[in-house]
C-alpha cells in the first residue's frame, strides 16, 4: 500500500505546554459546574494548553526542528508559572493571565527554531483559557473559585497536528530521556 497524498505541508503543527492531569481534573470540574458548553463546538476536545509555538501549511521535512524544541525543553518541566488574575476571553471564556517574562527563558529557545509573530511562530501570550463557556449569571462565582489558583504547573509539552488534543499528539517532550 503507498500513501496517495501529493501535498507535503501539514495544515497546522505546534507546540503546546500540557496541564498537570490533576489540574486539567480541577479545570474540568470547573467547567461541569458553571459551563454550558455547546455541543458542536470547534474547542470541544481540546485541552487547556500553553502556546508556546504555532505554524500553518508545515513542510513535512520541518518536522525534526520541532522535535529537536521539545528535546530542548525537557529540561525545563515541570515548568510552572505564577497566576496574576483571572480574564474573560472572547466574553464566553475564563483564562488565568501571568506575566510573559516567566516564559521568556522557553520562547527564547523557541526562537532558535522559529521567528516570533503575531499569526504564526513563537507565540507570546499572557494566558490560558481554563474555564471554557462560562454564561454571564455564572461567571463571578467561577472567577471566586479560580482565584484560588496560584500557579499553573505544566508537566509537558505537546507537538500537535491541526488540533490541541490527544488524538493530534505526534510526539511530547516527556518522551526524551534527561542525561
Amino acid at each position: 500500500m503507498s500513501l496517495s497524498s501529493t501535498s507535503n505541508t501539514i495544515n497546522a503543527l505546534g507546540v503546546f505546554g500540557r496541564l498537570t492531569p490533576k489540574q486539567e481534573k480541577y479545570f474540568q470540574g470547573l467547567e461541569k459546574k458553571f459551563s454550558k458548553r455547546p455541543e458542536n463546538d470547534d474547542a470541544n476536545g481540546i485541552f487547556n494548553h500553553l502556546s508556546l509555538v504555532i505554524n500553518r501549511d508545515v513542510p513535512v521535512g520541518q518536522v525534526p526542528k520541532y522535535l529537536d524544541l521539545l528535546r530542548e525543553l525537557k529540561p525545563f518541566l515541570p515548568f510552572k508559572i505564577k497566576t496574576s488574575e483571572v480574564i474573560v476571553k472572547d466574553d464566553l471564556h475564563l483564562a488565568l493571565s501571568f506575566d510573559t517574562s516567566q516564559t521568556q527563558d522557553i520562547r527564547d529557545i523557541a526562537k532558535k527554531y522559529f521567528k516570533e509573530g503575531e499569526l504564526t511562530g513563537v507565540v507570546t501570550t499572557y494566558y490560558t483559557k481554563v474555564v471554557w463557556f462560562v454564561p454571564r449569571q455564572d461567571r463571578a462565582e467561577a472567577i471566586k473559585e479560580l482565584k484560588s489558583v496560584k500557579e499553573m504547573v505544566f508537566y509537558d509539552f505537546y507537538l500537535v497536528a491541526n488540533r490541541q488534543n490527544d488524538e493530534n499528539m505526534i510526539y511530547t517532550s516527556n518522551r526524551y530521556k534527561l542525561a
